[in-house]
């Protein structure tokens, strides 16, 4: 069994990357000329950045005609806006970026990366500071804003200004400030090249510039790949991955043999670091050092105790979960909320639910066998209280002891208890036989 657990950890992680590092293809597209509309919408993470670089590099292999950067963020890693910015400053396409509501913080620089800027009425633009606020961020940021502006022709002064408080610009933003525009201010100081009703609007503004009608509107959007790498990179999301996984697989730990939360917690992990693989953000040797701390892990299960493997595993399942960020600062967060999170969670399910009849139907037990010397407890168990005797097994919570002559299944109150330590049953609740160690008892 404890074999087992080991090879269905590797098969369901291998599964759902193996399974997932194909995208969907499209279908051929039969046009002789298109324009292809990218949407960048929701949080920006490693996942929609992969999605947004795919749809250009499509977009160039069927010779586009126009790329349509179609934007409703709020913000979102810095390092993943950066590289969008610079994979539509780089295209050979002529690029529209449309800003459908809003593209603040990160989504700022994706805006100014086209070569023409436009946004529906009411919109908004800026509010683009650093978190951090440290000058290193600061600076870096508003160089890589500048560094865009220059490239599209805009003003690099005014883009520095929204993610800069000590910029100062006459008439416009006072020191200890953020810049943020609607789209009529944006128009009056030339940021925003034209206000637009909607996408359908700019799609024929766009069509009648290239004087054909021989033209199809290819919209891309997120393969099965992509969603579940937007899914597990994104900042919200992933602690609640990491949640799951962790309380998951502390619980299969603490339980004998293998059930429905051993199973959820693997896949909560398949899909975290799964995604982030997938995004290109975790190495191979990432999910290596998780596969490693969960075999420490299984071989510290056959170990009386709780020692150096048990650590080794621990220590290995953190650092992947922290390498698999994109800066230390996000991983600390994510991380420990993952861990505060399961804490309390483990806590209450050690204490509370374990020992409930209903925890029996989602755990896969070994079968016990009368000629092996187990009996089975029944209504009846209630003389076993104040009994003593001798754990068999080491008990985490749950486990196997001998009282009396009988070999009976127990449960803590939620501590350790290695085997061979002697036990008293305190109480017995229905089926359940509860113990504690036989030194706590005259404390």
């Amino acid at each position: 069994m404890k074999y087992k657990k080991v090879l269905i950890v590797i098969f369901l992680i291998c599964l759902i990357i193996g399974s997932l590092e194909q995208g969907l293809a499209g279908d051929a597209l039969k046009a002789s000329e298109y324009i292809c509309v990218i949407p960048v919408k929701g949080v920006i993470d490693r996942g929609l950045t992969a999605f947004v670089i795919r749809g250009i590099r499509e977009a160039e292999e069927m010779k586009a005609k126009a790329l349509i950067i179609e934007i409703d963020t709020p913000g979102g890693e810095v390092g993943s806006a950066i590289q969008m910015s610079n994979a539509i400053l780089e295209t050979s396409i002529p690029t529209v970026s449309f800003i459908n509501n809003e593209a603040t913080s990160a989504g700022v620089i994706i805006a100014i990366s086209s070569k023409k800027l436009t946004a529906v009425p009411g919109a908004t633009i800026g509010a683009a500071e650093t978190r951090p606020k440290e000058e290193k961020y600061i600076a870096y940021w508003s160089s890589a804003l500048r560094g865009a502006a220059e490239k599209t022709g805009r003003d690099p002064k005014l883009v520095a200004a929204m993610a800069d408080a000590d910029v100062v610009i006459e008439g416009v933003k006072e020191k200890g400030k953020i810049l943020s525009l609607t789209t009529g201010e944006a128009l009056e100081l030339g940021l925003i090249d034209e206000q637009v009703k909607n996408l359908e609007e700019l799609i024929q503004e766009v069509m009648a510039t290239e004087k054909t009608d021989n033209i199809e509107i290819v919209k891309q959007n997120m393969n099965l790949t992509e969603r579940i790498a937007h899914m597990a990179t994104n900042p919200y999301i992933a602690p609640v991955l990491l949640t799951i996984g962790i309380v998951g697989t502390v619980t299969e730990v603490l339980t004998p043999g293998f059930g429905i939360p051993g199973i959820i917690g693997l896949i909560a992990f398949g899909l975290f670091f799964g995604g982030n693989f997938m995004a290109g953000a975790a190495q191979s040797w990432v999910l290596g050092l998780f596969i490693l701390g969960l075999l420490l892990l299984v071989i510290e299960m056959f170990i009386p105790g709780f020692g150096v493997f048990g650590v080794a595993g621990i220590l290995s399942i953190i650092g992947s979960m922290i390498m698999a960020f994109p800066s230390p600062e996000q991983a600390l967060v994510s991380v420990l909320i993952a861990l505060v999170t399961s804490g309390v969670i483990i806590y209450f399910l050690v204490k509370y639910l374990i020992k409930t009849p209903v925890f029996d139907r989602i755990i896969l037990g070994t079968k016990q066998a009368k000629s092996d010397g187990y009996v089975a407890t029944n209504k009846d168990s209630g003389e076993l209280e104040g009994a003593k005797g001798k754990a068999v097994t080491s008990l985490r919570p749950a486990g196997v002891a001998v009282i009396g002559e009988r070999k009976v299944d127990v449960l803590t109150e939620g501590e350790f208890v290695p085997s061979g330590s002697d036990i008293v049953v305190i109480r017995v609740e229905g089926s359940k036989i509860i113990v504690k160690t036989r030194e706590k008892e005259n404390v």
